[in-house]
């Protein structure tokens, strides 16, 4: 008699432990699911976070320079790949274009400056055909993910960026019933 409650209490430890396992795990996924929802986007691992989006565009029209948080986003997103592009070439280093702007911003956040970075090099237009070919790679090759809010992440044969945020279908094309 005794060993059969021996048993059934390592069962019943066993069943314990495995709903705790089964519940922390739950949790876990949960939290790293609310962390996702809070992020304008996913970049190779790199979460860019609502918060930042909002700040920098909250920093740019401060500064009377009108991003929308969808173009801030969208650069963002381009901006780990871009730099990490031009560093290895050497084709640019921040300029005059972006000292001024960031000058206009003295409490410019991290996130702001990596922002007005990728725009003065976009506009540069110092970036070779190599650059923009190694771009266009290091870009198809991304693990990318767009919060729902900005839409998806749809590849273009245009520059700068070669890629847009937008619904694939627009929301305002509805699908017709057929009469049968």
């Amino acid at each position: 008699m005794k060993a059969w409650s021996v048993e059934a209490r390592t069962a019943k430890r066993l069943a314990v432990g495995a709903v705790a396992g089964v519940a922390s795990v739950s949790l876990l996924g949960a939290c790293s699911m609310a962390t996702h929802q809070q992020a304008a986007a996913v970049v190779n691992g790199h979460v860019i976070s609502l918060s930042e989006v909002e700040q920098t565009a909250q920093q740019l029209q401060a500064a009377n320079l009108d991003f929308s948080e969808q173009i801030v986003v969208t650069a963002l997103i381009a901006a780990p790949l871009l730099q990490q592009t031009v560093q290895a070439s050497g084709s640019w280093k921040p300029d005059a274009t972006y000292a001024s702007v960031i000058n206009a911003m003295p409490e410019a956040t991290d996130t702001t400056k990596e922002f007005v970075s990728t725009v003065a090099l976009l506009q540069s237009a110092q970036m070779t055909e190599q650059d923009v070919s190694q771009y266009r790679k290091d870009l198809k090759q991304a693990d990318i993910s767009v919060n729902p809010r900005f839409g998806t992440l749809l590849p273009s044969n245009e520059g700068p960026v070669y890629f847009t945020l937008g619904q694939a279908t627009p929301n305002w094309i509805k699908p017709t019933q057929q009469a049968k």
